[in-house]
């Protein structure tokens, strides 16, 4: 019964037309995902994430630093007040110089981080899945905005269609009663009640095509399509099956943010290991190095490796840890919450589903009853026997009946399309 109703809609009549571009929901969301501003951020995420990653990947890389210095002291040691008591030449003692400078390269080298730059690298890819996520998200949220749409201009053109319908009915009458009232058999004011009708029809009319037209090219404005004007809306045909949320991109985001939380347990860890380190410097200066009694600027080099421990941090890595329990706590509460917001909405939507299924099985029959009204209506007033005012009575009945199908039937999809969007299902 539900294919009877379907013909007297528009957007479902029009389907019919072959030779007319069509356009479904899912290729406006497709459309809307790809012209809105906010895809350009993926590749922005990704390139910055990558660029942070090279940054890490040199913490392994030795460091090269260029220093120099000049120093001048008042007061340097002297070996001949120190060694006065023996018996040594004058002058034969070497003296420090009270002024030192030096140009050195220094070069550091990292041999085991204990694991920080590994842990930091996997905190740098969890913010790069977070920040994907949430672009995801964000563009997901556009669907509401083409739904809005879309649905919209399935309801301007269905009614379109049946206020068209109707003024073809009131032509018709407008045409016989005319003649009737030309024969003497009909009141003038039954071809002017007529008349009347037709006018509001068309203002109504006029009323719906321009709405639909700014319909259009809002949605063309969102989804960079064009030549909407023309094009087919089909009705999407949509199978609900009860679903859970746990696909929806919001929800999903929370999962990403447990790892964040998890990744950075790692990196404490590391903090709290031994580093071990290598370094070498070369430099050219006076004193040469550590060879503070030449009095000659020379070339001088020097090696070494080192470790380092913090045996002891006051409790701050600790601390840390326990922040981090707490943020995984609300995070969960958070997440839990969202959760049974989801699912309501399912159970809402649910019910909005089903109530509109039981009431539109009943349509197709309120329709033909209200077209066999209708059309006894009409042939009464061909007769004389009923007024203007009430076939336009009867005649609009008719046309409400089937403008309330149409938006029943168009409203389920509508619903049925919320449903898998809550889910998070494409289809």
């Amino acid at each position: 019964m539900r294919r009877e109703i379907i013909t007297v809609a528009l957007v479902v009549c029009s389907c019919l037309a072959s030779a007319q571009k069509s356009v479904t929901l899912w290729e406006c969301y497709d459309s809307a995902a790809t012209a809105s501003p906010l895809a350009g951020e993926r590749a922005l995420y990704t390139e910055m994430s990558s660029l942070r990653e090279r940054n890490l990947a040199t913490g392994y890389m030795p460091s090269l630093d260029l220093n120099g210095s000049f120093v001048y002291n008042s007061d340097v040691v002297d070996m001949s007040d120190m060694l006065g008591s023996l018996p040594i030449p004058p002058g034969s003692l070497p003296s420090v110089p009270h002024e030192q400078y030096r140009a050195t390269l220094d070069i550091n080298q990292v041999i085991w981080d204990g694991g920080v730059t590994r842990s930091a690298r996997a905190v740098e890819q969890v913010i790069r899945d977070l920040n994907l996520q949430q672009n995801e998200a964000d563009i997901y949220r556009l669907r509401e905005q083409v739904n809005n749409l879309f649905f919209s201009v399935l309801l301007a053109s269905s009614q379109s269609e049946v206020v068209a319908l109707l003024i073809n009915d009131i032509d018709a009458r407008i045409k016989e009663t005319r003649s009737g009232v030309d024969n003497g058999v009909l009141p003038p004011v039954s071809l002017d009640v007529l008349n009347a009708e037709r006018i509001r029809a068309g203002q109504s009319l006029i009323e719906l095509n321009l709405r639909k037209t700014a319909l259009i090219d809002a949605l063309e404005n969102i989804t960079g399509m064009n030549d909407l004007r023309d094009a087919v809306f089909v009705l999407p045909d949509v199978v609900v099956a009860d679903a859970s949320p746990e696909d929806n991109p919001d929800l999903k985001i929370f999962d990403i943010r447990e790892r964040q939380l998890e990744v950075p347990e790692s990196l404490l860890k590391s903090q709290r290991m031994p580093k071990a380190f290598a370094f070498a410097q070369a430099g050219y200066g006076n004193p040469p190095g550590s060879n503070f009694l030449a009095d000659k600027a020379d070339v001088y080099y020097s090696l070494g490796a080192g470790i380092k421990w913090n045996i002891f941090d006051w409790n701050k890595n600790s601390n840390e840890r326990k922040s981090l329990a707490i943020q995984q706590q609300l995070l969960d509460i958070r997440k839990s919450s969202t959760e049974e917001a989801l699912n309501r909405m399912l159970v809402i939507k649910k019910a909005e589903i089903a109530s509109l299924e039981e009431a539109s099985r009943s349509d197709a029959g309120l329709i033909a009853i209200r077209k066999r009204i209708a059309a006894t209506a009409a042939s009464q007033l061909e007769n004389g026997t009923l007024t203007a005012s009430q076939y336009m009575t009867e005649l609009n009945n008719e046309k409400q009946a089937v403008i309330a199908a149409s938006v029943r039937l168009i409203n389920l999809a509508r619903a049925k399309v919320d449903y898998m969007n809550i889910t998070g299902k494409n289809k």
